[in-house]
């Protein structure tokens, strides 16, 4: 599927000649590794309702965003797991050691209380010998030994998913090609609270620092970026 699918519809004339301008470097490895960002409990609470309808009750859910990218997101864990491509889980550091009050992932001062939310959620868990990360800011990197993980492991190149799609997983991005990282967003499996800003995060990740590419390009890639 061509990229521009997920957000043509929300460009203008002189942004759609940038993008045609533009020249994407083709997503690229030998050794991929699967990173899936902050898949918790919070941002499927409520159910698969608008935002909007939970907003007040469910402040950090997803809702039906969340839950669209599931199903996708389910088959991609099965495709990389089937092909021997390590799946990375990064979550939330709930431990009370590691939490200063003033510390928060994005600036947003309303704090979730049940931590038993960030457990991550049951069919997305991870499987026995996978990695989890714990983190404290936005960046699936900053503070944490991913990069020891992925050197380790001789990872070449990265696919993110999770959610958001503007925060958490744009910062991964972002943060895994300063690293030197060929890195590759699977827009079917990622979210945020408002399509407008899937979009616009998505086009702009395309046209700075990954491919944006669907399902289908992704698990291509799994099958043939396997670790051996």
């Amino acid at each position: 599927m061509n990229p521009d699918t997920f957000w043509s519809d929300t460009l203008d004339a002189p942004t759609h000649a940038l993008l045609a301008a533009r020249a994407i470097a083709p997503f690229a490895g030998q050794r991929l590794a699967l990173i899936a960002v902050d898949l918790y409990d919070l941002v499927y609470d409520g159910g698969a309702r608008p935002v909007s309808e939970l907003i007040e009750s469910h402040p950090a859910s997803c809702g039906e965003y969340a839950w669209r990218a599931l199903p996708p997101t389910i088959e991609l864990f099965a495709c990389a797991r089937k092909q021997g491509v390590p799946v990375v889980h990064v979550t939330y550091d709930t431990r009370p050691e590691t939490d200063p009050r003033t510390v928060h992932p994005t600036n947003r001062k309303r704090r979730q209380p049940d931590l038993g939310l960030y457990r991550i959620k049951e069919e997305l868990a991870p499987r026995a010998g996978e990695l989890v990360i714990y983190k404290k800011r936005a960046s699936a990197f900053f503070g944490t030994p991913l990069v020891a993980f992925l050197n380790e492991l001789r990872i070449d190149a990265v696919l993110v998913v999770g959610e958001s799609t503007s925060g958490c997983v744009r910062a991964s991005v972002v943060e895994a090609w300063s690293w030197g990282y060929p890195v590759a967003v699977v827009a079917d499996c990622v979210f945020d609270r408002c399509d407008l800003i899937q979009k616009a995060s998505l086009f702009d990740m395309h046209l700075k620092y990954a491919e944006v590419m669907d399902l289908t390009t992704a698990c291509a890639h799994l099958r043939s970026g396997a670790v051996r």
